[in-house]
């Protein structure tokens, strides 16, 4: 059980007062678990892919860490694990939602990370002379309309754009970023004219982009993790990879891609 120096608080006074009865313990990384609901929302692929091109891209730990719409901590706690930042921080409008990453890191073992969960919405943050070396970010998909509302509230807020979508992502990050930051941002490739143009906006340049399709024979990319930097790139990076072969068997590629965040055991 990690020490109250390791522990994180919720920074608002309307939390929820009953722990959901579906939230169950599962390890996320290493010895670090989480705790996610059966009926809500999950860690996924976007979450891993997300954590992985940001720990991929940098080497070395960051001073400071933001993960914007932490949800339950997958991302935060992944990158965190890896990069080990002097200070890591997520920030939350669900207030289930930040109960449980604020529980997951409570009980985090000793690992000499201050991390925080702020519980607010991120659109109404003053970050004043703050800046983070590493953002991170993965939004909701679907516009209001475009589909089926889910009525679970988790379910439906990390799906539907119920608070804005990768735009305001964008916009709150390149307020936290400073001249040597990096932003690492997850969204459906076909959308993608959204992310680069909302970036363009802000002044922030593409510098790498990672794409991934979900099987070997359907080689078009579903999802898309973007760098963006404050200084132009000379080269930008390029990675591909399927999530699953032909065959249906998570690829070699992706396999590695667990390995090097943490994730996965050798194969035998």
């Amino acid at each position: 059980m990690a020490s109250h120096e390791n522990s994180i608080v919720i920074n608002a006074p309307d939390g929820p007062t009953e722990w959901p009865h579906d939230a169950g313990r599962d390890r996320l990384i290493g010895d670090w678990h989480i705790y996610q609901r059966t009926g809500g929302h999950r860690t996924s692929t976007d979450d891993l892919i997300t954590a992985w091109y940001a720990v991929h891209r940098n080497p070395n730990p960051p001073a400071r860490y933001l993960d914007l719409g932490c949800g339950v901590g997958s991302v935060l706690l992944m990158v965190s694990h890896k990069l080990r930042p002097k200070t890591a921080l997520g920030v939350e409008a669900q207030a289930q939602s930040a109960a449980m990453a604020t529980r997951a890191v409570a009980e985090l073992p000793e690992h000499g990370v201050h991390i925080d969960v702020h519980h607010a919405d991120f659109r109404e943050l003053d970050f004043g002379n703050e800046r983070y070396d590493l953002i991170t970010g993965s939004p909701p998909y679907f516009p209001l309309g475009a589909g089926v509302l889910p009525d679970d509230p988790q379910r439906r807020a990390c799906r539907f754009e119920e608070r804005g979508g990768v735009e305001v992502y964008v916009a709150t990050a390149a307020r936290a970023m400073g001249e040597q930051s990096r932003l690492y941002i997850v969204f459906q490739t076909r959308w993608s004219e959204r992310v680069t143009n909302s970036a363009a906006c802000h002044h922030l340049h593409l510098s790498g982009r990672a794409d991934f399709s979900t099987r070997a024979d359907n080689p078009e990319p579903f999802l898309t993790v973007f760098e963006f930097s404050r200084q132009p790139a000379e080269t930008l990076h390029r990675f591909r990879c399927a999530v699953r072969g032909a065959d249906g068997v998570v690829s070699p590629e992706y396999q590695r891609v667990r390995l090097e965040l943490g994730v996965a055991e050798a194969p035998g």
